[in-house]
């Protein structure tokens, strides 16, 4: 019995621990975001201030530049999963379902694709948006986030379909059904949880993403993200601004994932039962 005891009281102890370790940075930025700013980073610090919003009322009320940023960033991150959701189903589709060539070099590429560094393809897609016109547009970042969206997303989808038993389309071709049809009627519901699973993770990866929106956005453009750069001045750090930054973009993801968080469970574990 007290074997059982210490047990949990180490069990416990531990989870304690991780939820410090993760809540804790969450839990300083937000109060950063209300402290006053003189006392942001006060010796020996301050756990008892009088909270303010001015930080969150620059931000998004008196200048608000961040609140068109923000509306950038929900327009690129939107923008990326209505393109990437079409293009990796489909792809995700041929490569779990047709006896495809070299399946495992394909693989293997996207998995380069997203393993490698953003920052090497920086140049030559700037390059390549300046030369069609795109340079400094939503649709110019767009179509850059599709090179991180789309591997994982193909990766993450084909695990799905692959979970799918491939008697039911076979018994849907005897009758009578095409592959578009099966396509739209059959493997596309059922794989609908993983979808949902494969959009919010593809929708946070756009949303996070800062180094594509750097060099290809302009400040009409600009995500929210970019805007928290601008308050590191040679004067001083705007440290109270930038926490309000930080918790308006962490707002929108967690909010989705609040909502859909059964979809999450039922994604994560698709397929993990099988009759």
């Amino acid at each position: 019995m007290r074997k059982n005891t210490t047990q949990k009281i180490g069990i416990y102890f531990f989870l304690v621990c991780t939820l410090i370790l993760f809540l804790g940075p969450i839990v300083w930025i937000f109060a950063l975001s209300i402290r006053p700013p003189e006392s942001a980073f006060q010796y020996p610090p301050t756990l008892i201030f009088k909270p303010t919003l001015d930080a969150f009322h620059h931000v998004f009320v008196s200048p608000g530049i961040q609140l068109r940023q923000l509306f950038n960033s929900i327009i690129i991150s939107l923008g990326a999963v209505v393109i990437n959701l079409p293009l990796s189903f489909l792809a995700a589709y041929a490569l779990s379902r047709f006896p495809i060539k070299r399946k495992g070099l394909i693989m293997g590429w996207y998995l380069g694709l997203l393993m490698a560094p953003p920052v090497v393809f920086l140049i030559p897609y700037f390059i390549l948006m300046n030369n069609i016109g795109l340079s400094g547009t939503h649709l110019s970042i767009i179509l850059v986030l599709q090179l991180i969206t789309i591997p994982f997303s193909v990766w993450l989808l084909k695990s799905f379909i692959d979970d799918i038993p491939l008697e039911i389309e076979e018994a849907a071709q005897i009758d009578g059904a095409g592959t578009w049809k099966i396509l739209r009627s059959i493997t596309f519901p059922l794989c609908g949880p993983g979808i949902i699973v494969t959009t919010m993770f593809a929708f946070v990866f756009a949303w996070n993403n800062a180094i594509f929106p750097i060099v290809l956005s302009v400040q009409k453009t600009a995500t929210i993200q970019i805007g928290a750069f601008s308050y590191f001045g040679a004067s001083g750090v705007q440290w109270s601004v930038i926490g309000a930054i930080a918790v308006a973009a962490m707002v929108v993801p967690m909010v989705i994932f609040l909502v859909l968080d059964k979809f999450v469970v039922r994604g994560l574990t698709f397929g993990s039962v099988k009759g």
